[in-house]
């Protein structure tokens, strides 16, 4: 039997039921939610779902979550519910089959994972454009590409490659938001690339100034009446939805979605109130010197486990398990540790390769907003902070300015650069040694390796085969400000990680198939055009799916 001829679509009671006991499953407890398929023992005779969704909550629900964020009842089962039950859409593989390997010139039978924040899915329609059009793109390159042609064609080749991803993990996708043309935006995109997807939603936008609830004011208390009718909703169309999403040439057989318990910041709590002097400042700061305006985000729900598992015929039980990770921005290094931490316990027993990967926000700032109250707890609780006050105190004039030369070159670029707190603190490293140190229950591991051969511009070092290093020191950025100064302003952010069949994260004589090769940063594709299609720089890897010769 082929497998065209022993995948069929689920009944549509048994769909039915799927989708209901959603709401009956623990609210933080449960590990497993909506499963979509069923397997057998050996990943064969799996039933794929052709197309299945949850409903969406009307203007009038989304309103009422505005005046009590955490209601009870038949709305807080359907908004449960629309968390733990992912849009699945198969019909690409119902349409197509199953899609040929491509062959890569020196890794052969090959997929290509790509991953891009891209940035509330504002321009999701030109992305859309540009990824099926090369023409569309070519004349949305800025004048001195068009003059230049290594760097035209340079342009072009990331354009492609980002084209021929095989599975590609967004974040920040919306469905019927006024920013985004109320598309939905991983039904778009997967179209016009005849692609299947899944869609997570993570969060619901209820700010009040999108239901017609409230004003946005100048600072004489003036309604800004052009910023409202911008961002005022449609009643008959605004749905507010946001989450991240799997596009997939291979169909999806099971997924997996959740909220997670580690929730740091209060997306409701912590964007409704007013702004006291000390936020206003900062953001008034970050506007003049960075042209970056951070814009109030009321939202109910938060960051979600999301697992997808595709069906990849010759892998063990027949699988590529994809973890499409959006880490929560408005908070410290450590509450996003415990995050990764928390997912990191959800695949633990996964057999089959793992690709994790998406927007870990692995900075070391906090970007929550400020208040005076904060400013005083995390300045005067915290003995890390008072001890550095008192050092920075007792010390020398210009040995403080020395001491912080001296980590920002460590540091910079390099989350993975070596740690020591206080005196020279690197506070993402953390995050990455959770992942370096994972195990699976199979005895697997992450590749960390970073071969000469297998990366981009031949840049090695550690990861450099899953990610791109800079040429000189640390990693090739994936995110800036819309003005960065200097070095202000740039970071990576966005990072793939990918178990193959390793024991060790750097096993020297480890098997190459399914492990990352050519990791590389896609920000020619994004600078190089009049407008940048998100604030995010595109990632890809490519995984052999036999071992490579040499």
């Amino acid at each position: 039997m082929n497998f065209k001829q022993f995948l069929s679509p689920l009944p549509s009671f048994a769909i039915a039921t799927l989708l209901l006991s959603c709401g009956q499953f623990a609210r933080v407890d449960s590990i497993r939610a909506n499963i979509l398929t069923e397997n057998g023992a050996d990943g064969e005779g799996v039933k794929v779902v052709r197309q299945s969704r949850p409903a969406l909550l009307s203007f009038k629900e989304l309103s009422r979550l505005v005046e009590d964020p955490k209601p009870e009842g038949e709305l807080a089962e359907k908004v449960d519910a629309l968390f733990r039950t992912p849009f699945v859409d198969n019909r690409a593989y119902y349409r197509n089959g199953l899609p040929e390997p491509q062959v890569h010139p020196q890794l052969g039978p090959s997929i290509r994972v790509s991953s891009w924040n891209i940035e509330k899915s504002v321009r999701i329609d030109e992305v859309s454009r540009a990824l099926t059009s090369p023409r569309y793109f070519g004349n949305q390159l800025r004048a001195e590409y068009e003059e230049d042609s290594l760097g035209q064609s340079e342009a072009m080749r990331q354009r492609a490659a980002l084209a021929a991803s095989d599975v590609l993990l967004l974040q920040e996708m919306d469905i019927g938001h006024c920013r985004s043309g109320y598309l939905f935006a991983a039904q778009h995109l997967a179209r016009k690339l005849k692609m299947n997807f899944v869609y997570a939603p993570q969060q619901l936008e209820i700010d009040p100034v999108h239901l017609g609830l409230d004003h946005i004011r100048f600072d004489n208390g003036d309604t800004d009446a052009r910023a409202c009718r911008a961002l005022l909703g449609k009643s008959a169309t605004y749905k507010g939805v946001f989450g991240v999403a799997v596009l997939s040439r291979y169909p999806v057989k099971n997924v997996q979605l959740f909220q997670l318990k580690e929730q740091p910041y209060d997306w409701y709590e912590g964007e409704i109130k007013k702004p006291d002097f000390l936020e206003a400042g900062r953001r008034k700061g970050a506007s003049g010197l960075f042209h970056f305006q951070p814009i109030r985000e009321v939202k109910v729900g938060g960051r979600a486990f999301t697992r997808v598992d595709l069906h990849v015929p010759n892998l063990p039980l027949n699988t590529l398990t994809v973890i499409n990770v959006h880490l929560e921005i408005k908070t410290n290094p450590k509450q996003r540790e415990r995050q990764l931490k928390e997912i990191l316990s959800y695949i633990k027993d996964i057999k089959n390769p793992v690709v994790m990967a998406g927007d870990f926000n692995s900075s070391a700032a906090d970007v929550s907003s400020t208040s005076l109250a904060r400013f005083s707890k995390n300045t005067t609780s915290d003995p890390r902070n008072l001890l550095a006050a008192g050092l920075h105190a007792a010390e020398v004039t210009g040995v403080s300015q020395i001491k912080t030369a001296i980590n920002g070159f460590k540091n910079y670029r390099d989350p993975l650069a070596w740690n020591i707190p206080v005196i020279l603190p690197n506070k993402t490293k953390g995050l990455f040694d959770l992942i370096e140190n994972h195990r699976f229950d199979d005895g697997g591991a992450f590749d960390f390796r970073g071969d000469a051969s297998r990366s981009t511009h031949g840049n090695a070092g550690k990861l450099s085969n899953s990610n791109q290093r800079h040429g000189v020191k640390g990693f090739t950025f994936t995110h800036s400000l819309p003005r960065p100064i200097g070095v202000i302003g740039w970071n990576r952010l966005d990072w793939i990680f990918v178990k193959s069949f390793l024991s060790a994260p750097n096993q020297k004589d480890g098997p190459y198939r399914m492990a990352p090769h050519f990791g590389e940063t896609l920000g020619l594709m994004n600078l190089a055009v009049k407008q940048p299609f998100s604030d995010h720089h595109p990632i890809t890897t490519v995984l052999p799916l036999q071992e490579p010769e040499g």
